[in-house]
């Protein structure tokens, strides 16, 4: 059935339930939802901002692929170019066969090199700097890692797994799934070599993001358990690391549960993120950006997901981000408050929080899928209030042309 790329989410679903043979008040049964919610949906005054709510949308229409329901694949869009130009060379480092060190490996140097490239991936978010940063470190660490033994191997194998970290981060934000899921394995197998407890976990934490990105949302949540099963046992005794990680994988699963419309489990992950940070304050141990800041984030972002834009919004306001070092997690606060303010047909509110979403990050903005697709509902209700922002604005993340 061809449906024409341009159509809103809402006449797709009108569209599937018409073909299904349902009326409005059978899919708002089995949805569980009212009557006029389905019709807001359909009408597109109201947008579908769960991804579980279009998992059970499309069980229910009997759809089995979301882009065709959503107009939106879980990784580019459609008028996106297919590949960040950055991506091909690191792709070709992480794969090239039988990488050979030209002097010999200076590990120090490299963990102080890859200390130095998150540095600037987390606090100025310069895409090209960094796309044009890993291939050279990824080459070399690589190369290192067959010909290191003895004490510097254990910081080499910590090393590759952080600079893996910033690999899987980098190629998920610029839409290359298969190499930040690639990424996220080296790490993984760089910390089991190492034998580091805290490693393993920090790299579990990162493959179940990428997992969660691509939709695997049970395989995510399962590794999510078991390494907060794991470190549970030794974290009394731990360093103040392993408590802030355990702290983050429970922001991880608080974030699963609710991709799985789980909204107790969804809470009392948060909460139990919550009491860990009020603990230990602000933390950035493996680069995760975990502490009280962080965890009001979350919160937002969970009362988005089960359309609470209220209680997101109150939520928000008491989140000072200027304390975070992460541009990311800024850059997610203001997208985050977006979609809970166009769900609440607030369009002005939304489009300044998507405008300081870009002051944060123009690349990530041009990139961003929820962003192409709350630009998109919002394009649809402009206003001569919004227009003259908000114009300039979708031309800026490649919509209008």
């Amino acid at each position: 059935m061809a449906v024409d790329p341009g159509l809103p989410p809402g006449e797709r679903i009108r569209l599937y339930r018409r073909r299904a043979g349902l009326t409005q008040e059978q899919c708002a049964q089995l949805k569980g939802c009212t009557v006029s919610a389905w019709r807001k949906w359909e009408s597109g005054q109201r947008q579908v901002t769960a991804f579980a709510d279009w998992i059970a949308i499309a069980r229910i229409l009997r759809v089995r692929d979301l882009y065709r329901l959503t107009g939106m694949p879980v990784g580019v869009l459609p008028e996106d170019p297919p590949e960040h130009a950055s991506v091909p060379a690191i792709r070709a480092a992480m794969v090239s066969f039988d990488p050979r060190p030209r002097d010999e490996p200076d590990v120090p140097g490299l963990a102080a090199a890859v200390r130095a490239a998150w540095d600037v991936w987390q606090r100025s978010r310069p895409f090209g700097q960094i796309g044009s940063m890993l291939p050279g470190l990824i080459t070399e660490v690589r190369a290192a890692i067959p010909v290191v033994d003895g004490p510097p191997r254990a910081l080499l194998l910590r090393t590759a797994s952080m600079l893996y970290f910033l690999a899987r981060a980098y190629t998920k934000h610029v839409g290359a799934r298969d190499v930040s899921l690639l990424a996220a394995d080296r790490a993984m197998a760089a910390a089991i070599k190492a034998d580091d407890l805290d490693l393993r976990a920090a790299a579990a934490w990162n493959i179940g993001m990428i997992l969660a990105g691509q939709g695997h949302i049970d395989v995510a949540r399962e590794l999510a358990h078991d390494a907060v099963a794991e470190l549970e046992p030794v974290l009394a005794d731990g360093p103040v690391a392993r408590v802030s990680l355990f702290g983050a994988l429970h922001l991880l699963r608080a974030m699963l549960f609710a991709r799985s419309a789980d909204e107790d489990a969804a809470c009392a992950a948060l909460e139990t993120a919550a009491e860990i940070a009020e603990r230990l304050g602000e933390r950035n141990d493996f680069r995760t950006v975990f502490g009280p800041t962080n965890v009001g984030i979350y919160r937002t972002w969970v009362a988005v997901e089960f359309s609470r834009p209220g209680e997101a919004i109150r939520t928000a306001q008491s989140c000072d981000v200027r304390k975070l070092s992460s541009v990311e997690r800024r850059f997610s606060y203001y997208v985050a408050l977006a979609k809970a303010y166009c769900s609440r047909t607030e369009d002005v509110a939304a489009v300044h929080m998507l405008l300081r979403a870009e002051r944060e990050s123009a690349d990530e903005l041009a990139l961003n899928v929820e962003v192409k697709a709350l630009v998109r509902e919002l394009l649809r209700r402009e206003t001569a209030l919004t227009r003259p922002e908000l114009r300039p604005l979708a031309d800026r993340t490649g919509i209008i042309h």
